[in-house]
C-alpha cells in the first residue's frame, strides 16, 4: 500500500470485518481534509460518540482530518461569534424610573410641583442615557428604562398643566376680588354721601347719625301729678341702624326755657295723645314710629326743643326749633 492519502467513502467498514456501515452522531467539525485517511493507517476515532472530538458526519465530507480537533462554538457548522448577554442592570434606567414615579406623584400638588418638574427633567436625561446603553447591548433593563423615561415626561407635562391652571385660577380670583372691592368702595362712597349726617343745627327736621327725626308738634297739655303746667312734644323718627332700637335709647330729646332745661313731666292722668311707653318701644331697621314726651313749664316764655344723638362721637348735629306757646 502506498503512503499517499486515499479517498474514503461515506460509509465506514466495521473493524471486525463484518462489512456493516456505521453512522455517527455528534457536533459538526471543520471539513478541511475530510474524506481521507492519514498515512500509516491511523484513522480518526469515530466509533465512540463520547470521544474527545466526536462530530456529526457531513454527507459530502464525512470524516475530519486526524488531529484537527476544532469544534464550532455555536453548533451551526460555522465560525459565527457568540455574544454573551449583559450582566448589569442599567443604573440610569433605574434612577429615571424612581425620579419619574416621584415626579409624577408630586406634579399634582401646587407649589411643590416645581420640584416635580426638576425631577422630571433629570429623569428624562438619565432615561435617554439609559436607553442608549440598553439598545447598544451594554446594559439590561429595557422595559424599566422606557417606563422611567415616559414617567419623567408625564411629570413635566402634568406640572406645566397644573401650574397653568393654578395661575388662571389665581388671576380669576384676583380679578373677582378687585371687582368686588371696587364695587364695595363705590357703594360705600354712595352710601356715605346718602347717609352722611348733616352738621350743626337743622330746623324742625333732619338726619342724625343713627336716625332721621322730625319735631311733629309742640302743644300745651294738662298739668302733671304736681299740678304744674306742661308742654307735650311729639317726635316722628326713623331707625337708620341695622338693629332694633328705641327712641330714648338712641336719641337725646330736650326742651329749654330761657336757656334752662325743662324736667320731664309725670302725669297722674295721661293727657290725650300721650303714650308713656312710646319712647321705649323699639323699631326695626328703617322702620318709622312716633314718640311723645311731656315737659314741665317754668313760665310762658318760648320753648326751644332739641334732638341729638345719645351716643355721638365728634358730631354736633341736632334738630331744633323754637316754639311760642
Amino acid at each position: 500500500m502506498s503512503d499517499s492519502p486515499k479517498p474514503f467513502n461515506s460509509g465506514y467498514q466495521n473493524p471486525k470485518g463484518s462489512g456493516d456501515n456505521v453512522s455517527y452522531d455528534g457536533p459538526s467539525v471543520s471539513s478541511q481534509g475530510a474524506g481521507y485517511i492519514q498515512s500509516g493507517g491511523n484513522r480518526a476515532n469515530m466509533t465512540n460518540p463520547a470521544a474527545e472530538h466526536s462530530y456529526v458526519p457531513n454527507p459530502e465530507n464525512p470524516f475530519p482530518v486526524a488531529g484537527n480537533n476544532q469544534q464550532y462554538p455555536n453548533g451551526k457548522g460555522d465560525h459565527s461569534t457568540v455574544h454573551n448577554k449583559p450582566e448589569h442592570l442599567s443604573a440610569c434606567g433605574v434612577t429615571a424610573l424612581v425620579l419619574g414615579i416621584v415626579g409624577t406623584v408630586l406634579s399634582f400638588i401646587p407649589i411643590i410641583n416645581n420640584l416635580a418638574a426638576v425631577l422630571g427633567v433629570i429623569g428624562l436625561v438619565l432615561g435617554i442615557i439609559g436607553l442608549i446603553g440598553v439598545f447598544r447591548g451594554k446594559k439590561r433593563g429595557k422595559a424599566l428604562t422606557i417606563a422611567g423615561t415616559i414617567l419623567s415626561v408625564v411629570a413635566i407635562v402634568v406640572t406645566l398643566a397644573m401650574q397653568s391652571a393654578t395661575g388662571k385660577a389665581i388671576d380669576s380670583a384676583s380679578k373677582g376680588l378687585s371687582s368686588s372691592s371696587s364695587q364695595t368702595q363705590s357703594s360705600g362712597k354712595q352710601n356715605s354721601k346718602q347717609t352722611k349726617p348733616a352738621t350743626g343745627k337743622q330746623d324742625t327736621e333732619g338726619d342724625l347719625s343713627n336716625a332721621h327725626v322730625k319735631i311733629a308738634s309742640v302743644i300745651r297739655s294738662s298739668n302733671d301729678y304736681n299740678n304744674a303746667q306742661t308742654v307735650l312734644v311729639t317726635y316722628q323718627w326713623t331707625n337708620k341702624t341695622d338693629k332694633n332700637q328705641a327712641f330714648q335709647t338712641l336719641l337725646n330729646a330736650k326742651a329749654f326755657q330761657n336757656g334752662q332745661e325743662l324736667d320731664t313731666a309725670i302725669y297722674s292722668q295721661p293727657p290725650q295723645g300721650y303714650d308713656a311707653q312710646s319712647g321705649l318701644s323699639q323699631l326695626q331697621p328703617n322702620a318709622q314710629g312716633t314718640a311723645t314726651i311731656g315737659y314741665v313749664l317754668k313760665d310762658d316764655s318760648p320753648v326751644t326743643v332739641e334732638v341729638s344723638d345719645l351716643f355721638a362721637v365728634n358730631s354736633n348735629a341736632k334738630v331744633t326749633h323754637v316754639y311760642n306757646l
